[in-house]
C-alpha cells in the first residue's frame, strides 16, 4: 500500500509541478546568494559575482588564521599608524563586512573588517578607529564581560550563569578563513530557500485525505480490504518520504553548489557572525545545524499539514490554515520582539526552526533563552528539541482522525 501511494503521488502532475517549483526557487537564491556578491575596492573600483567573491578571497588570505591577542594587537597597531598618517578616514566604513572602499586607509583594515562587527560589539564602540591596540587585545576577555552584561541586563543572575557555562567551552582564539560563512551572504539566502521547501510540502500533502474526503472517495476506500488503518499509515508515510526527499534534494543541491564556488569554512561563528555565539562552533556546524533544524521542521509542518487533512474536507481550508501556522514565526518575531511569550510561541510551533528573520540562524547569534521558574534554556536547543516531539504527535493525531473519521 506504500508503494501505491508513492505511485500516485508521483503521478499527480501538481506534485510535480510543486517540486519543480522548489527546486527553482533553491536555485534562484544559490544564485543571489553568488552573482549578488559585490565589492569596492581602495581605487574605486567595483567588483561584482564571481569577480566580487575573487577579490573578497585576496583580501582574506592575509586575515587567515589563529586570531590571538598579540596578533590583534599588531594590527590594530598598523591601522593606528595608518591612520595617524592619512588620517582617521575609516569611520563608517567599519559597518560593512567588506568595506566600502572609499574611506579604508589600509588593506590591513581591509581584511579585518570582515570580522569587526564582533570587535565593535565587545569594545563598545562605533567605528574601527576608536579600537585601540590594547582594547583589541583584550577582546576575549572584553567578550566574555559582554556576555555578562548583556545577559544581566536582558535576564538576569540565572540566565547569566547559564550563557556562561555554555560559553565556557568555545576554544580560544579564534579562527578565520574564507569561506562560504564569510564570504557570502547563505545566512540570509539559505533559510528563505528552506522555507520555501517547506511550503510546498505542506502545500502537496495538504490534499492527501481531505480531497478524498472531499469526492468521496473515501466512502469506497473504507470498505477495502486493509480498511482505513493501513491506509492511513501508507498515506502518512508515502508523504513524508516525498517530503523527506524533497527537502535533501533541494538543500543538497544549495550547498553543494555553495561549497563548489566558496569553498568550506572553518572561521569560528563568533567571529562571522556575533560575539554572543555561546557554543564552541565554526560555520560549517552552523550550516549543520542550520540543515538539520530546517529538515525536522519540514518533517514537522507536512506532518501537522496532514492531520489537518485528516480532520478537514476542505483542502483550501488546511492549506490556509498550514500557511498561516508557517507564516506565524515570522509575525511574532515582528510583533512580539521584546515578549517572553512570542519567543516561546514561535519556537513552540512545527515551523519554528524556519521562517523568515528567524530559525537556526538567527537565533544561534542573538542570545537568546527561553525561562521557566529558575530554567533556562537556550532557544536553539529548543529549536532543534520541539519538531522531534511534535512529529511523532501530529503523525499518531493524523492517523487516529483518519480511522475515526465518519463517513457522512
Amino acid at each position: 500500500m506504500y508503494k501505491l501511494e508513492m505511485k500516485r503521488l508521483l503521478k499527480t502532475r501538481s506534485t510535480w509541478i510543486l517540486m519543480a517549483a522548489a527546486m527553482l526557487v533553491t536555485l534562484i537564491f544559490w544564485c543571489i546568494n553568488v552573482f549578488d556578491a559585490y565589492y569596492y575596492s581602495n581605487d574605486g573600483k567595483s567588483y561584482h559575482g564571481l569577480d566580487a567573491m575573487e577579490m573578497r578571497r585576496i583580501i582574506a588570505e592575509s586575515a587567515e588564521g589563529e586570531w590571538t591577542p598579540e596578533r590583534l594587537r599588531d594590527v590594530f597597531t598598523q591601522i593606528a599608524e595608518a591612520n595617524a598618517n592619512y588620517g582617521a578616514a575609516a569611520d563608517g566604513a567599519a559597518n560593512d563586512n567588506y568595506g566600502s572602499g572609499n574611506n579604508t586607509t589600509s588593506s590591513v583594515a581591509d581584511y579585518t573588517l570582515t570580522f569587526m562587527r564582533s570587535l565593535l560589539q565587545v569594545c563598545d564602540v562605533q567605528y574601527s578607529n576608536e579600537i585601540t591596540p590594547e582594547m583589541a587585545a583584550q577582546y576575549y576577555t572584553l567578550r566574555k564581560a559582554h556576555i555578562e552584561e548583556i545577559m544581566t541586563f536582558n535576564y538576569g543572575p540565572e540566565v547569566t550563569a547559564a550563557a556562561l557555562k555554555l560559553d565556557e567551552n568555545t576554544a580560544e582564539p579564534f579562527y578565520y578563513e574564507f569561506g562560504f560563512g564569510t564570504g557570502s551572504d547563505i545566512a540570509s539566502t539559505l533559510p528563505v530557500s528552506l522555507f520555501a521547501v517547506a511550503i510546498v510540502c505542506s502545500i502537496i500533502c495538504a490534499p492527501v485525505f481531505a480531497s478524498d474526503y472531499s469526492t468521496g472517495a473515501d466512502d469506497i476506500q473504507r470498505c477495502a480490504r486493509y480498511g482505513c488503518k493501513r491506509l492511513g499509515k501508507a498515506k502518512l508515510l508515502a508523504a513524508m518520504t516525498l517530503s523527506s526527499a524533497l527537502y535533501i534534494v533541494c538543500s543538497a543541491v544549495f550547498v553543494a553548489l555553495t561549497l563548489a564556488v566558496y569553498g568550506d569554512d572553518k572561521t569560528s561563528a563568533q567571529l562571522a557572525l556575533d560575539a554572543l555565539v555561546l557554543i564552541d562552533i565554526d560555520m560549517t556546524g552552523v550550516l549543520v545545524l542550520t540543515l538539520l533544524a530546517g529538515f525536522l521542521s519540514v518533517l514537522a509542518m507536512p506532518v501537522f499539514t496532514l492531520w489537518l487533512s485528516a480532520r478537514m474536507k476542505s483542502s483550501v481550508a488546511v492549506l490556509a490554515i498550514a500557511l498561516a501556522v508557517a507564516m506565524t514565526p515570522t509575525f511574532l518575531v515582528i510583533l512580539l520582539r521584546e515578549g517572553a511569550l512570542g519567543d516561546w510561541l514561535r519556537l513552540l510551533l512545527p515551523s519554528g526552526g524556519l521562517g523568515l528573520g528567524t530559525g537556526m540562524f538567527v537565533d544561534i547569534q542573538i542570545g537568546e533563552f527561553l525561562t521557566l521558574g529558575s530554567l533556562a534554556i537556550w532557544t536553539p536547543f529548543v529549536m532543534l528539541a520541539a519538531p522531534v516531539i511534535e512529529t511523532p504527535v501530529f503523525a499518531l493525531l493524523a492517523k487516529r482522525a483518519y480511522v475515526r473519521h465518519e463517513c457522512r
